[in-house]
């Protein structure tokens, strides 16, 4: 089957005209009028010559973007959405409310190879990971679904750095300035520390920001909760996290999920101001999230948070939001049905 001239960035688009004999320069029309003005069909994309589409209509498709299986809505306005794409692949996404804003949270992959120990997508395992078309298409239902979308996250189900070369495209394909135009300052993706990845962003020209989940400071506990420690140790990845904001000369969001008598003892606090001092950070603190609906509360969240702050760590307590239809932070599982 052809490719899905949707997965393509523009650069790829005028690389495949010269291929197909046409000029390189009606790429960014192509660009605008799959992107922008909701071209169906290669045969007659606005703003195109009729010969260009013709060309294109031999060596790709144009497949129309996936639409949502199933909707819900939570209390607090978060709105989650679940995909059906190709081979029985479910994935999800949410569109998380704000003060003056909202956020998109796209899947990278359907399910997740990590097997974190918290973790709904987890529990799952990997069926597959996602392609540009795919991801693009839960960022044009969030569109839909937002009044102000100002922002975006891959945190969404899977490991977006172990399926980089495709969220890199969707990156690319949506900050393009031809086609939806989102800045890269507003985008954020999360990883659980895959070395080579953050490397590799911090060489690049992307101006994305970078979320890294620690998770437990002690590299015993992080490896049962995270198997991915095994592979990629914290301090290992957080030596990474401290060359990419040298380099870059920018701040990283790190992530602590709170799990009770588990990793929010005094110890947990004071093991992990030392492992992340000196790096320029914003450390969220988010409370367990429980598969299926809202948890207990935590009734250390807060004083961890003062713990914290005593040793000099910038900590938030994040507000999480969409609990009761499992839109959370580790509750996607992408049921088919309640």
């Amino acid at each position: 089957m052809e490719p899905d001239l949707r997965g393509l960035t523009r650069a790829e688009i005028a690389a495949a005209l010269v291929s197909l004999g046409e000029k390189p320069g009606n790429a960014g029309a192509v660009f605008m009028a799959v992107h922008r003005r909701g071209a169906a069909d290669l045969r007659q994309l606005p703003n195109v010559p009729a010969r260009v589409g013709l060309a294109l209509a031999r060596a790709f498709t144009l497949a129309p973007l996936a639409v949502p299986e199933r909707k819900l809505a939570a209390k607090d306005g978060t709105r989650k959405m679940l995909f059906r794409f190709p081979g029985d692949a479910l994935a999800e996404c949410v569109v998380l409310p704000g003060k003056d804003q909202q956020t998109a949270c796209l899947s990278s992959q359907s399910g997740c190879a990590c097997g974190c120990a918290f973790c709904a997508t987890g529990a799952l395992g990997l069926k597959r990971s996602l392609t540009p078309a795919e991801m693009i298409a839960q960022f044009e239902a969030c569109l839909r679904e937002a009044v102000d979308l100002r922002s975006l996250v891959f945190m969404g189900m899977g490991e977006p750095f172990l399926n980089w070369e495709n969220v890199e495209k969707t990156i690319r394909i949506l900050s393009d300035s031809r086609g939806r135009h989102f800045p890269q300052v507003k985008m954020t993706v999360s990883t659980v520390g895959v070395i080579p990845v953050i490397e590799e962003l911090t060489a690049s020209d992307l101006r994305v920001r970078l979320a890294v989940s620690v998770i437990a400071a002690d590299p015993e506990l992080r490896a049962r909760l995270a198997p991915m420690e095994k592979v990629y140790p914290l301090r290992r990845v957080l030596a990474a996290v401290r060359q990419y904001c040298a380099a870059r000369r920018a701040h990283v969001m790190l992530e602590y999920i709170l799990l009770p008598g588990v990793n929010d003892r005094p110890s947990d606090s004071a093991g992990l101001a030392e492992l992340i001092e000196g790096i320029p950070c914003r450390l969220n603190l988010i409370p367990y999230n429980p598969p299926g609906g809202p948890g207990p509360a935590a009734p250390r969240i807060k004083e961890f948070q003062r713990e914290l702050i005593a040793a000099g760590v910038r900590a938030y307590l994040r507000t999480e939001k969409g609990a009761d239809i499992a839109a959370a932070c580790g509750q996607l599982a992408a049921r088919a049905a309640d």
